[in-house]
């Protein structure tokens, strides 16, 4: 499935999994592990680890904008016609290259929060997100919508969820290589949310 995007893809907090470090890090690490542990980084024949200088993996971000949705009931926009709010957290990423096919592939992972609001008539709902791969110096960009099913237990007002993406071929040749790419994350707005988020001073999820 293939998209426009209807925002510049100006990215905000990029976070690669192979340049990362300081305390975050082993933070990092271990989301990586739980959310990705299915995912095999290393194989045979012309398979090359990313995340090095020579085989770069493309960077990964939130794109602006998109890193915080408020769902609200009918029409209304106080403070109690919120259904749930969310927010996207960290993003870890891994790519593999293969040098035979001249692809790489890329996982990737980013975790958030959500809270139910005083007009939830549910304690079930579905977060839709996005991934999107654009590649610099090009109009060319690439969109694929992701629902995140979230649930609240009976007296959790908050509860963190994570969304992994796997397999995300690209393809790469001559001079040209992991670096050239962006992948963006964010939820997938309607324009009256997007238009809320532009209006409404957003107070982060504690």
């Amino acid at each position: 499935m293939t998209h426009k995007m209807p925002f510049s893809p100006a990215p905000s907090r990029p976070t690669n999994l192979a340049s990362r470090t300081g305390r975050a890090a082993p933070l990092l690490a271990v989301m990586a592990a739980l959310a990705l542990g299915g995912c095999s980084w290393f194989g045979g024949g012309g398979s090359k680890t990313g995340g090095t200088a020579l085989y770069p993996c493309p960077t990964v971000g939130v794109l602006n904008e998109t890193d915080h949705v408020t769902l609200l009931s009918g029409s209304g926009t106080d403070l109690t016609d919120v259904v749930a709010r969310a927010e996207i957290g960290q993003i870890v990423s891994k790519c593999e290259y293969d040098t035979d096919a001249a692809t790489i592939t890329v996982d990737l992972a980013f975790n958030g929060i959500a809270e139910i609001g005083p007009a939830a008539q549910a304690r079930a709902l579905n977060l839709n997100t996005f991934v999107a791969v654009t590649r610099r110096y090009s109009a060319f960009d690439n969109k694929q919508v992701y629902e995140v099913p979230v649930v609240f237990e009976p007296g959790q007002r908050q509860v963190r969820f994570v969304k992994t993406v796997e397999g995300t071929v690209l393809p790469y040749g001559g001079q040209a290589d992991g670096s050239i790419y962006q992948i963006l994350v964010g939820f997938q707005l309607t324009p009256e949310q997007l238009a809320y988020n532009r209006r409404v001073s957003y107070n982060p999820i504690r």
